[in-house]
């Protein structure tokens, strides 16, 4: 089935290439093998032009996995083949389909007694697009998506598949690829064993309290999570969430002079809570409290657009100071903006490349004319402190700042042109911020 022009998740962005939607491995690599360029669709969550193609737009929703719990797609396409992961019981390894979405390979694992260290806040964006963008959840002690990442399938430009693993010291470069090494058919993950996970959330709490404790609210949990308006000088709320042996521990009185609220929260004030994961301290899997947003309920806000800088966290204080006086220049067009932990990783192309960060997201309203016009004051906030722009959502930087930032780009760049020699897989994106 083949269209042309398609919208991105929240319809900030529409794609100019020519969506091809094989129903095969074979399919898809023929469809590789007839183009000069290709870019893979996952689940559209990117907010920029990052998987946009001068030709061929390749969408593997068929070759996705769904859990029968999960509703069938949405996005016009029939229900996809249901290829099952493939679970190794005695070394946890799990393999699956590059476009299968984190909420369903999470319930496989659930229903095998195991899980995934973390997940980013949305649990309906796909495994190799979330991956290959560094996205990420939080906790200062979890890494990135991609850092459970243990082997990838690679369809290259000839139709042809090539396999990276843990033992190929370029796996390192294809785990946050950015797309420019092929197209991931299957991704392998190290799973854990299921664990539980319970969250409370404090608020409203002021600016500089929390800033005074970070270290302290940061560290109170498994992952945590800081969201203000930038309306007022205050977090409207913090969500701290606990696992293992802190749900045997007593739930702070308070967070930075704030108390535990008493009725379900959305990030997002004033929004119904209903889509929102459990919270007022129930235990539950974590695959089920680490996402804010509930896997069978829309997402964050829907009509948005998104932002999000990464910060080494040795310069947090000067980082929260410059969030703070955005305030301004973001006037009317934030509707929540997020504060993160996220350890340190390996991946080559990974904002958290050997340095824990903080991350810095903002969910703005959908008004692209506006919100260009608001993003060179980001990176002049965050540019001083170091701050990487998130590969997958919208940004205006110096091309030359970001490149400098990333310490093994070079070596990224030789593996791309040693795996597409021909520039299949390249495209604007690319050729403006990497190449």
């Amino acid at each position: 089935m083949n269209n042309v022009g398609i919208s991105n998740w929240s319809g900030s962005r529409t794609l100019a290439g020519t969506v091809v939607t094989p129903t095969t491995l074979d399919e898809a690599a023929d469809a590789v093998a007839r183009s000069s360029h290709v870019r893979a669709l996952g689940s559209r969550h990117s907010f920029n032009d990052i998987a946009d193609s001068e030709e061929t737009l390749l969408n593997l929703a068929h070759l996705a996995y769904r859990h029968p719990r999960l509703s069938t797609p949405t996005d016009g396409d029939a229900p996809p083949s249901s290829v099952e992961p493939e679970l190794d019981e005695s070394t946890g390894r799990v393999r699956v389909t590059g476009s299968t979405r984190y909420a369903d390979l999470a319930l496989f694992l659930h229903d095998r007694g195991r899980t995934l260290p973390n997940f980013a806040s949305l649990p309906h964006i796909s495994v190799a697009g979330s991956v290959a963008t560094g996205t990420h959840g939080s906790g200062i002690g979890n890494a990135s998506l991609a850092s459970s990442v243990v082997g990838i399938e690679l369809l290259t430009a000839d139709g042809s598949v090539r396999t990276l693993t843990d033992a190929d010291a370029e796996l390192d470069g294809a785990r946050v690829a950015l797309g420019a090494l092929g197209v991931v058919t299957a991704v392998t993950l190290q799973s854990v064993p299921a664990f539980d996970v319970a969250q409370t959330v404090y608020g409203p709490a002021g600016f500089d309290d929390v800033v005074a404790a970070f270290e302290e609210v940061s560290g109170l949990g498994y992952s945590v999570s800081c969201f203000t308006t930038l309306r007022e000088n205050t977090f409207a709320s913090i969500w701290v969430k606990r696992a293992g042996g802190e749900l045997e521990d007593a739930w702070p009185a308070q967070v930075a002079g704030s108390r535990a609220m008493s009725e379900p929260f959305h990030p997002i004030p004033g929004v119904d809570p209903a889509n929102a994961t459990q919270q007022l301290g129930a235990a539950g899997p974590s695959w089920d409290r680490l996402p804010h947003f509930r896997a069978d309920h829309m997402p964050s806000a829907g009509e948005e657009i998104q932002c999000e800088y990464l910060v080494p966290r040795q310069h947090a204080v000067r980082a929260l100071e410059a969030f703070r006086e955005l305030s301004g220049p973001l006037a009317g067009l934030v509707q929540v903006a997020e504060v993160r932990s996220i350890a340190a990783d390996t991946a080559w192309m990974s904002p958290m490349y050997q340095q824990d960060c903080l991350a810095f997201h903002f969910t703005l309203v959908r008004d692209n004319e506006r919100v260009a016009a608001a993003l060179p004051h980001l990176d002049a906030a965050f540019g001083p402190v170091e701050g990487r722009p998130h590969w997958g959502k919208v940004f205006d930087a110096d091309p030359q700042r970001v490149r400098g930032l990333y310490p093994r780009r070079s070596d990224f760049v030789d593996l791309a042109r040693d795996l597409d020699p021909q520039g299949t897989f390249t495209n604007a994106f690319l050729r403006r911020w990497v190449f």
